[in-house]
């Protein structure tokens, strides 16, 4: 998706809330950020290896997006 002015958008969604990343796709390694706020660090999902499914059900830890939270120290 672009944003008005041809950037692109991050749009990865949070694992739990599924809520969207509404910044540019260059964020990149600042965290994830919804229009809300809410800020998250993730990863490939280390059960459906960004499959998004396990045992052809959704996965329960990403919850079908393919990428998991992870914690990250930021001293």
């Amino acid at each position: 998706m672009m944003k008005p002015g041809g950037q692109d958008i991050c749009r990865r969604r949070h694992a739990d809330t599924g809520a969207e990343c509404c910044l540019p796709d260059t964020h990149y390694p600042r965290p994830h950020c919804d229009v809300s706020g809410t800020t998250w660090h993730d990863g490939l999902c280390p059960d459906c290896h960004g499959g998004g499914t396990v045992f052809n059900a959704v996965c329960p830890t990403c919850n079908g997006h393919g990428f998991a939270l992870i914690d990250v120290d930021e001293d």
